[in-house]
């Protein structure tokens, strides 16, 4: 679907090309530097915000996007989004038994800010075990401190839930991950999904403000596992919303989602999980019991592809 039409891929610090070089409809692809608390976006409105274009995209935008863009007409293709992150598991149709021995497991990848947070975090409750958490880049205990300044005020009780040392924020930690090879990932992680009772989803640009779902969270549907995201706010509500999939209600407090503060976001995530940390293995089984029914229905609704039907009653939409 839509093959024939230009696509632009977009990063978040370079803008290369000239806008007028454009066709009036085009794909825009990934999360292109992502959006501010007002929800605008850099990228469209620099370059933009004074064309008259439709962009066909694999995300569904809020209403609040559309409104700041008059002169876009902004399409989403739920077909474009199964092409572009959740075809890649389709013939991952074997997974490993749960054996639990391991609290959280959480892939980093890019250096993003939020995962500057979030592996600092880990590493400060003490989530961040090198088996089973990835840090694939390497920063300093001084740009993590200037990230948290740049979100809150109080700096002096939040650096309080953040490893700012370097000694960890220097050093890489890897177990052979790859860029865009969903497939080979997913046997490399299945060891630590299978292992662990949480998988702390590290999400692209989790310090933006609007959701942007990619193909990261079904690690864990696909092997039958319980996840929760460090995203952008209300991004489980829109997953569950538009996408279909169920939340993990029985076991979990969502209120965290709802947070648009990304680094009380994320100290409110890691704090909510924190009573399970301490649980025995055979306790995070009993837990996981209870939400059995909930990790088959979302294993079934990916291989079904009933996301799909979800996602297709917004086809085309540009007002959601």
């Amino acid at each position: 679907m839509h093959e024939e039409l230009f696509i632009l891929r977009p990063n978040d610090s370079k803008w290369t090309f000239d806008p007028q070089d454009l066709p009036k409809t085009f794909i825009l692809h990934d999360h292109h530097g992502g959006y501010d608390k007002n929800f605008k976006n850099n990228f469209l409105y620099e370059k933009l915000n004074n064309q008259q274009h439709t962009i066909i995209t694999h995300q569904i935008y809020d209403k609040r996007v559309h409104e700041n863009y008059p002169n876009l007409c902004i399409k989403f293709s739920a077909e474009l989004q199964s092409q572009m992150n959740f075809c890649w598991f389709t013939n991952y149709t074997i997974h490993p038994t749960r054996d639990y021995n391991n609290f959280v497991c959480s892939f980093n990848g890019a250096n993003h800010v939020g995962r500057q947070l979030l592996v600092s975090a880990l590493n400060k409750f003490g989530y961040f075990k090198n088996d089973y958490c990835s840090k694939n880049f390497t920063n300093t205990g001084d740009e993590v401190d200037g990230h948290i300044q740049a979100y809150v005020k109080n700096t002096e009780f939040y650096n309080k839930f953040f490893d700012l040392t370097d000694k960890f924020s220097q050093h890489i930690y890897s177990f052979g991950n790859v860029s865009y090879e969903y497939l080979d990932n997913i046997r490399t992680f299945e060891k630590q999904l299978a292992q662990s009772f949480l998988h702390i989803v590290s999400e692209t640009m989790a310090d933006s403000y609007h959701p942007f779902v990619t193909e990261k969270f079904l690690y864990s549907v696909i092997t039958k596992g319980l996840f929760l995201a460090y995203a952008q706010p209300d991004w489980h509500a829109h997953l569950e919303k538009y996408y279909g999939f169920r939340l993990y209600t029985n076991l979990f407090d969502y209120r965290f989602d709802s947070i648009t503060n990304p680094v009380e976001r994320l100290v409110e995530l890691m704090t909510m999980i924190g009573k399970f940390s301490k649980l025995t293995t055979d306790e995070w089984h009993d837990l996981y019991l209870l939400e059995q029914e909930n990790v088959e229905f979302n294993y079934n609704h990916y291989f079904s592809k009933n996301y799909l039907k979800s996602l297709k009653q917004f086809d085309n939409t540009d007002n959601i």
